[in-house]
């Protein structure tokens, strides 16, 4: 039996956020006898996603990057691939990557690209035109999460398009029937059966457009008094969306969770699933709502549209535009059969192209193409 390969993740942290939930399904669901993962955060911390794979023996290395571009922190990582022997160095995001090709060259270790999601908006920048080129070329895998990823990556990052390679995010699929506790797992937030859930599982950042979110659902609420909206998270812009909730007195009919380990849980509250972002990439959350047959509302940005298609397995709505969301909202709230029919259909796309298995294999033949161990 040859050697495992022995892979490197380089990232922020491991806090809350899709990429983390990548980095940890790839992890965790390795063949161990094929794959030797370890984990370098850059920035300090570990973070709860993280703090999980190393109570289940995941290595970690915790670096502190300093402020502006740390050269330190080439030389940190580059003694960790030649110490550890790394075969791969999987890099997510820009900043990480930048640090990791940097690393690890002159070493054996070859490097792997992911760009997990794109600000908004998406800007040119000439140094990236004259840089990213030549990392490029000591690339050995480029990978977008989305075909609406690799387009940035090849407009505005100067990448060679033919060179990346594009692998949806997947999770784990919900093995039971976890609607039918929907009652009981609700009681602690005053939501009962008779109330039609809206609600979103999301940082509260400014690119999720979380306002655009609560006005619409004032509309709804104003004509519907049983709706609720459920926002479950955390993050800078909260107490901006908790004073809008207040302004627009909508206070008895948003529920605020704060930050939550137990996702699933949570999702199974929720009838209508709301993704009212400026950009996305694949967002593992909306991911989760299709796994669970919820009906889904989204904006047209991004990987939302590689995901959902418009009143065929959910409904996409413009970017930005809250009369159409609020009006997408409302002719869901008396129409069961279409919240049923679309969120099946969800389900259906779901496990057809976005399942677990999908992802770790996607990545797994990568590795073991880049080494020659395939």
């Amino acid at each position: 039996m040859t050697d495992p390969v022995k892979i490197l993740h380089l990232t922020y942290h491991m806090g809350i956020g899709g990429t983390e939930q990548v980095i940890y399904q790839l992890v965790k669901n390795a063949d161990v006898d094929l794959f030797d993962n370890t984990i370098v955060c850059l920035e300090g911390e570990i973070g709860p996603i993280g703090q999980q794979l190393q109570q289940s023996g995941t290595r970690f290395h915790v670096l502190d990057r300093e402020p502006g571009f740390d050269t330190s922190l080439i030389k940190s990582v580059r003694e960790l691939i030649k110490s550890e022997s790394i075969d791969v160095v999987h890099c997510h995001q820009y900043t990480p990557y930048v640090y990791g090709v940097l690393a690890a060259l002159f070493t054996r270790a070859k490097v792997v690209f992911t760009e997990h999601g794109r600000f908004h908006p998406d800007r040119y920048s000439w140094k990236r035109r004259l840089v990213n080129p030549l990392l490029g070329l000591t690339t050995s895998s480029i990978v977008a999460i989305s075909a609406a990823t690799k387009d940035a990556l090849a407009e505005y990052e100067w990448f060679k398009r033919r060179s990346i390679q594009v692998i949806y995010n997947g999770i784990e699929a919900t093995t039971q029937n976890i609607k039918a506790t929907k009652v009981s797992q609700s009681n602690e937030f005053n939501l009962i059966d008779q109330h039609l859930v809206f609600g979103t599982i999301t940082r509260f950042d400014t690119i999720k457009n979380l306002p655009m979110m609560v006005k619409a659902f004032a509309t709804v609420y104003n004509q519907h008094p049983n709706a609720r909206l459920l926002l479950v998270g955390d993050g800078d812009q909260k107490p901006d969306i908790e004073q809008l909730v207040d302004e627009l007195n909508l206070n008895q009919a948003v529920v605020f969770t704060g930050f939550q380990t137990d996702t699933r849980k949570f999702m199974s509250m929720i009838d209508v699933y709301i993704l009212s972002s400026f950009s996305e990439g694949t967002s593992m959350t909306l991911l989760e709502a299709m796994s669970f047959a919820t009906c889904c509302v989204v904006t047209a940005v991004g990987g939302n549209i590689e995901l959902i298609q418009n009143d065929i397995n959910g409904i996409v709505v413009e970017s930005d535009n809250t009369p159409q969301l609020s009006e997408a909202l409302l002719r869901l709230v008396n129409n069961k059969g279409s919240r049923h029919r679309l969120g099946e259909e969800a389900k259906k796309t779901f496990e057809e192209k976005f399942a677990l298995n999908h992802m770790i294999q996607s990545y797994q033949e990568v590795y073991l193409k880049i080494t020659s161990k395939a």
